[in-house]
């Protein structure tokens, strides 16, 4: 007779869910690639944390008193949301500080740092990073992140019943080599993926929005130098990729974009100083 591990009915039950859960949201796509996406929660869901997580964040931090910053990223994300055909509440913001940065939360809530506008040259540098911003949310970014939570957390309730047998020396050798290497092998790459995807969605964005999708590469040759000579993680262990990575692959996407944006109604690259 074969003997059924505790927990096996439950977590066949739970096995089963997931199978219909994966089969619900297989029809996600990313716009522009059509990515197949594997997102655990309603876009409703993603939007309502995003909303909480934003309110929460500015009420924390104060919010710029810098009228051009703050009506040059509003008036460039507002330029651009409309060709994404997401229908969010969208909110661009500007911090006050130094910080050299700016994030996205799902359903179109996004913020840039005033230090990240100090060292931009034009308005379409803003929109090279609105750009991929928006794309972050349009993408559903966020969602495929909890997901990936999910799924690890799901990992370890399997991994816990398939050792609950074994020595608790054992176990805890096993669960100590899982976080890393699920981290590691699974969902900073993952993230490093994110990133590329929002760079090349992005400059779509920005082009059909008319902004010249050249000044993306230039923004990110000013970070280069902004950033040289400071230390950090290697790739392996960073969320993001590295920037020259990204120039690269930014030049290489050039010529469809600056197609777009040369059949858009162009405007100047209007000076910030």
């Amino acid at each position: 007779m074969k003997i059924i591990p505790k927990g096996w009915a439950k977590l066949k039950s739970f096995s089963v869910l997931l199978t219909f859960c994966l089969l619900l949201v297989a029809c996600s796509q990313a716009p522009i690639s059509g990515r197949n996406q594997l997102i655990l929660i309603s876009e409703y869901q993603e939007i309502q944390l995003g909303l909480t997580a934003y309110n929460q964040v500015l009420d924390k931090e104060k919010l710029s008193s810098n009228e051009k910053y703050v009506n040059l990223v509003k008036k460039v994300g507002n330029r651009i949301a409309p060709h994404t055909e997401k229908n969010y509440n969208w909110q661009f913001n500007v911090i006050e500080s130094p910080l050299i940065n700016a994030w996205c939360l799902p359903g179109g809530k996004i913020a840039f740092y005033e230090g990240i506008l100090d060292i931009m040259e034009n308005e379409a540098q803003i929109a090279a990073v609105m750009g991929h911003e928006i794309a972050h949310a349009t993408a559903r970014h966020g969602g495929e992140r909890i997901s990936l939570g999910m799924l690890a957390q799901v990992g370890a309730v399997a991994l816990q019943i398939a050792m609950r047998d074994k020595d608790p020396a054992v176990q805890y050798a096993v669960f100590q080599a899982y976080i890393p290497a699920i981290t590691i092998g699974a969902v900073l790459p993952f993230s490093r993926f994110q990133e590329y995807e929002a760079d090349a969605v992005g400059l779509i964005y920005m082009a059909k929005a008319g902004y010249n999708p050249e000044e993306a590469v230039k923004f990110w040759k000013t970070m280069l130098e902004v950033n040289k000579g400071k230390e950090r993680p290697p790739e392996w262990l960073s969320t993001h990729p590295i920037t020259k990575k990204r120039i690269s692959e930014l030049e290489e996407l050039l010529p469809e974009a600056l197609e777009i944006y040369n059949d858009s109604d162009k405007a100047p690259n209007r000076k910030i100083r």
